[in-house]
């Protein structure tokens, strides 16, 4: 297993890799540390997702995967604090992510090094 952290929003920069090029990975678990109203994280099937100055409403979503969007006070604010994808991961070509959370945990593996 691995463990990917991002403290701040990376959606500026390319997108967080995860996995070498032509790698595939499973996502096994994501964990939001300290989620904001309206937050948005997407996973890439693609090792380097551009992004924008203008930040995650610019970011583009042509290879994204998953979205996940936090609710805001409006819709209850029920803020998602772990996704654990459990025995189904989600499998990415070389997989990346973009994220304007503070402190998001990934954890995944490649797909020829699971059990």
């Amino acid at each position: 297993m691995q463990v990917t952290y991002v403290a701040s929003t990376n959606a500026v920069g390319d997108a967080q890799v995860l996995g070498a090029a032509g790698q595939d990975i499973y996502v096994r678990k994501v964990i939001f540390g300290n989620p904001a109203d309206g937050a948005v994280t997407n996973f890439y099937n693609k090792r380097v997702a551009p992004g924008h100055a203008s930040g995650m409403g610019s970011v583009s979503t042509t290879d994204a995967v998953l979205q996940i969007t936090q609710p805001t006070a409006a819709a209850g604010k029920d803020w998602v604090r772990e996704i654990n994808f459990g025995d189904v991961p989600l499998q990415l070509d070389g997989g990346s992510f973009h994220t304007n959370e503070n402190d998001v945990t990934v954890i995944w593996e490649p797909v020829d090094e699971a059990v």
